[in-house]
């Protein structure tokens, strides 16, 4: 009975090896790409960093600015949203 458990086991484990090693491949490729995306992140937040330190009125009047647009849409689209509801 021992040794028919063992054939089994080592069939399941050569039928299954070269999935499961594709699978750990694939595991360190995403790993990988997160540690990438998260450098990309922290070298993009210094030198957002550095750049309104250089620049801090810019900065601010792209802030104002941006801010005022993204107001402007929402206050215009609830406004839309808003009047359709009520003439319903």
């Amino acid at each position: 009975m021992a040794t028919m458990t063992e054939s089994a086991t080592k069939a399941i484990r050569e039928q299954a090896g070269p999935a499961l090693e594709a699978l750990e491949e694939n595991v360190r490729d995403v790993r990988r790409a997160v540690v990438a995306g998260r450098h990309a992140a922290e070298d993009c937040a210094a030198e957002t960093t550095l750049q309104v330190r250089r620049h801090p009125f810019m900065a601010v009047g792209l802030a104002v600015g941006i801010g005022s647009l993204v107001g402007c849409l929402v206050g215009f689209t609830l406004g839309r949203c808003g009047r359709s509801r009520s003439s319903e």
